[in-house]
């Protein structure tokens, strides 16, 4: 016969083992709203919309930050990261930077290639081939490349608000842009891992 001592050691182990999954449960909620357009495990179909999965977490909420102060001026994704509390941000994002990484597999209209020279000046914040090691900073590589010509061109508009970015696309053509799009796209990609702890300026 169990004891009452027993009764309540199996009890609160039993608790202790329930947590994690009600927790799991909770995440997996609140990454349904994100699913529909990112992919229920960040890996995104539709090539306007940017592959989180293996993402940097420290970005993502950022991101969704940007977003929700206009910084990123997108209304769905104002509308969406607005009913978001911190933490719920913060457990997206290390939902999503916990994922295994894919690598877009649509097609390009820009020159891989050409785009190779003009991608050296993103190196210093997104790393060689893409792969950043700066946690504010995204990884680039084997992302969308019409996402991330979409992302350049709105840092050139003005529609996303980032001084350093604005001034590194300033000077580029509609042509630069897809190249250098193209070549991050046809990167291979890397399972998130150890990170730099400095800083960095959210991209």
């Amino acid at each position: 016969m169990i004891n009452s001592k027993q009764l309540v050691t199996t009890l609160a182990l039993a608790l202790c083992l329930a947590q994690p999954l009600a927790m799991a449960d909770e995440t997996r909620d609140k990454v349904a709203v994100c699913a529909g357009c990112h992919g229920p495990e960040g890996h995104s179909q539709v090539p306007d919309n940017p592959i989180l999965a293996a993402q940097h977490a420290d970005y993502l909420v950022s991101a969704l930050q940007a977003y929700v102060s206009g910084q990123r001026d997108y209304g769905i994704m104002k509308t969406l990261a607005g009913r978001l509390s911190d933490s719920d941000m913060q457990d997206i994002a290390a939902y999503y930077a916990a994922q295994s990484p894919a690598r877009s597999e649509a097609t390009v209209p820009g020159n891989a290639a050409r785009g190779e020279g003009r991608a050296a000046m993103c190196v210093a914040c997104h790393g060689p081939g893409g792969h950043s090691v700066i946690p504010a900073n995204p990884r680039l590589a084997g992302q969308h490349a019409r996402y991330l010509s979409g992302a350049l061109t709105a840092y050139k508009s003005g529609a996303r608000s980032n001084p350093v970015m604005a001034s590194m696309v300033a000077a580029l053509s509609e042509q630069d842009i897809e190249d250098i799009a193209a070549y991050f796209a046809a990167q291979p990609v890397q399972a998130a891992g150890d990170v730099a702890t400095e800083g960095g300026q959210p991209q």
